[in-house]
């Protein structure tokens, strides 16, 4: 009756450990592929200039990735850069690149590893707004992508929509009111949602709403806490319509 009693503890232990085995193995979570991007907001015109990325994978660095490119184009241009990045070592893949036009590009990492592909996107400005103004440029869409270029006399998305910013140069440190005027097939948008979003190289992206002034103009008040160069994206929604751009916005 013992060597009985025994016999059925052990069987009973064996099925209790086999259970939680499968039934970790059905929570554990899938490890993912994950790609950030090191590449500086705003970059200067003819010099040499670094785009990178770390890759992780299951938050393991992951020096062996299959392949690993960056895609790179300016907006309103047809021609796209690939260019195949080196191996730098604890994750990190790299390629240098001289821009020698102004404007606003768009940099998408291709990375294949584990089986995966993941291939974020980034934006950047390249040169300073007047450089770009006095090239005349203008956005097209040759890839049917809802890109932005970078420009002080505005951005079109579709030739319908324009945005100009107020100020490209304010002082650090004090609240200035930031305004954007909003033009749709040549007349001023009304009661749309515009908002800004504002960083500075890597830091926290802040969002400030605001408010319409009437004749196609939103403004809000905001502060450049700290000298330098700041990225200011304005979003505009209203109806179907959501369009973006970036701007540069330097704090003295």
């Amino acid at each position: 009756m013992k060597r009985f009693a025994l016999a059925c503890a052990a069987t009973l232990i064996v099925l209790t450990a086999a259970a939680c085995s499968d039934n970790n193995k059905r929570t554990e979570t899938p490890a993912v592929l994950d790609v950030k991007m090191e590449i500086p907001d705003h970059i200067e015109l003819n010099k040499p200039t670094k785009l990178a990325c770390v890759v992780t994978y299951g938050g393991e660095k992951v020096d062996d990735a299959s392949e690993v490119k960056f895609e790179v184009w300016k907006h309103g241009a047809g021609d796209r850069d690939m260019l195949k990045a080196k191996r730098d070592g604890s994750g990190r893949y790299s390629v240098t690149k001289t821009f020698t036009e102004a404007g606003t590009y768009s940099v998408v990492a291709h990375v294949t590893a584990r089986d995966m592909h993941n291939m974020p996107k980034k934006d950047v400005v390249v040169g300073n707004p007047s450089q770009a103004a006095e090239k005349g440029e203008s956005d097209s869409h040759p890839s049917g992508e809802a890109d932005h270029q970078h420009g002080e006399a505005g951005h079109h998305h579709d030739n319908s929509v324009s945005m100009s910013l107020s100020s490209h140069s304010v002082t650090a440190g004090k609240p200035v009111t930031l305004a954007v005027r909003i033009m749709k097939d040549g007349k001023p948008l009304t009661k749309a949602t515009v908002r800004f979003e504002i960083w500075q190289a890597d830091n926290k992206h802040e969002f400030v709403e605001t408010k319409e002034a009437g004749n196609g103009d939103y403004q809000a008040e905001v502060t450049f806490a700290t000298p330098g160069t700041y990225s200011v994206k304005v979003h505009v929604e209203a109806a179907s319509l959501h369009e973006h751009q970036v701007e540069q916005v330097m704090a003295h």
